[in-house]
């Protein structure tokens, strides 16, 4: 709907249900799905002490060695995360013709962590209607690289930027004024939801008191940029189920 071509995903789930809901997309060639749960049980589980490197980091230098050349612009994402455009529009592609992508090697899409919303249990109806409280300013980000100037990634694992070919030239535009797109991450939504998140880190608190804390400061600000597309969403849901 925001105008992506394709998705690599890297499927840590590995259930049944998630591979039927993926089987439309992949046929009508949108989703490529790479199962990603060979790593279970291993030291790559997990989060290192140092020099991280875990299933994550793995799988984004894994598709920058495999699809970069298939891709103009390839951006970070995890599941929780969502492209908009700060404008409130319907189409990034728009905004990135704006660059020059044989001068532009990158660019930072900043990040807004969004709270729970007063929810303990998880509501009905879509993530983006029910979430939309979040922290007063951006505290993170992740990178879209171009294909032109990526390496292979072979030995960058950063799960926020991408790793460029040596003396390849090219800037990584940075200036938040200057980006049109950001990403709303729905950091927590609700303490059932906190507490049952797939892949939770064997050293994360899901105590009410921990969820608390990482809430304190992400419900601080309404922001009703992604109201707008709720009938879309739900529309081609419809259309999906039928």
């Amino acid at each position: 709907m925001m105008g992506v071509d394709h998705f690599y995903l890297y499927d840590q789930d590995g259930g049944l249900d998630a591979m039927e809901l993926l089987r439309p997309y992949e046929r009508a060639g949108l989703v490529t799905r790479h199962p990603w749960t060979h790593f279970d049980g291993t030291k790559y589980d997990r989060t290192t002490r140092f020099w991280e490197r875990d299933k994550s980091h793995i799988a984004y230098a894994h598709c920058a060695k495999n699809y970069r050349y298939e891709s103009q612009w390839i951006q970070k994402l995890d599941i929780d995360e969502f492209l908009v455009l700060n404008d409130g529009g319907n189409d990034l592609k728009e905004w990135v013709k704006t660059l020059d992508h044989t001068k532009t090697k990158g660019y930072r899409v900043y990040r807004y962590n969004f709270g729970n919303n007063g929810h303990l249990k998880k509501p009905n109806g879509l993530v983006i209607e029910n979430y939309n409280k979040r922290e007063e300013s951006y505290s993170d980000y992740k990178d879209a690289g171009n294909g032109d100037f990526l390496s292979n990634n072979r030995y960058h694992y950063n799960s926020h930027r991408w790793g460029y070919k040596r003396f390849s030239g090219g800037n990584v535009l940075t200036d938040p004024e200057k980006v049109g797109i950001h990403i709303n991450h729905y950091y927590t939504k609700s303490h059932e939801e906190y507490k049952n998140r797939q892949n939770v880190m064997r050293s994360r608190d899901t105590s009410i008191e921990a969820f608390e804390r990482m809430n304190s400061q992400c419900n601080e600000v309404e922001d009703l940029r992604m109201k707008n597309k709720v009938t879309g969403v739900k529309e081609r849901i419809k259309d999906r189920a039928s």
